[in-house]
Parts: C-alpha cells; structure tokens; sequence
C-alpha cells in the first residue's frame, strides 16, 4: 500500500465524519464504535505523519564526504 501524505488523511477523515453524521442513526452501535475509532486511527496516523515530515524538513542534509 503505498504511503499516505497529509492531505489524503485529511480527506478521509472528512469522508468518515461525513458519513458516519449521515449513517449514524441507522447504524447498529457495533458499527458506530467501529467507524470511531477508524477516524481516530486515521487522525493519529496524520498527525503523527505531520510530525514525521516536520522533523525532517528542519534536518540538515549532512555534508558528503
């Protein structure tokens, strides 16, 4: 699976609020748990890969040799 940036996560956890809002009272709680706790893996994964490339854009590149 090829790696997500930002914006796509940023995308799909628009794209599961919107539907679980939408969905939510038809859906048994099983699924509602389920579909909560997917948007908050998907809003951990952004942040954190948010993180990752703010830590890296302030690295230096290391001189070559």
């Amino acid at each position: 699976m090829p790696a997500k940036n930002v914006e796509q996560l940023k995308q799909k956890t628009a794209r599961l609020k919107k539907k679980l809002a939408e969905k939510a009272t038809s859906m048994e709680a099983v699924a509602v748990r389920k579909a909560k706790k997917t948007i908050r893996r998907t809003q951990r994964h952004r942040r954190a890969v948010e993180a990752r490339v703010k830590r890296l854009a302030g690295k230096p590149e290391a001189p070559a040799a």
